[in-house]
C-alpha cells in the first residue's frame, strides 16, 4: 500500500496510523518539512518525496528517494491501494 502525506508528521499524532513494514510512504508539500521525523518513525518503510517539493523547501536527505511528477504517477499506478492522509 502507498500512503501519501502532505502535512508534517506532528499533524497526525492524534491519529492511529496503521502502516505495515512493507508499505511505501510518499511525502508531498509541507510533509517535507518534517522529513527527519518521518524517517525516524518509519525507518522500516521505503520513503519517497517529490523532487520539486524538496527543492522548494530546501530540504534533502539521502534516505529519501526523490521522484518526479511522472514517477509519482507510476508509483500510484503500480500500487494496488493508496491512501492520502
Amino acid at each position: 500500500m502507498l500512503h501519501i502525506f502532505n502535512k508534517p508528521l506532528s499533524h497526525y499524532q492524534q491519529h492511529q496510523l496503521i502502516i505495515a513494514p512493507d508499505d511505501k510512504l510518499l511525502l508531498l508539500s509541507d510533509a517535507c518539512y518534517s522529513i527527519n521525523c518521518y524517517i525516524d518513525a518509519f525507518c522500516q518503510n521505503t520513503l519517497y518525496a517529490l523532487d520539486v517539493d524538496m527543492k522548494a523547501r530546501a530540504v534533502s536527505n539521502e534516505k529519501i528517494i526523490t521522484i518526479s511528477d511522472q514517477q509519482w504517477v507510476e508509483l500510484i499506478v503500480d500500487s494496488e491501494q493508496h491512501i492520502t492522509w
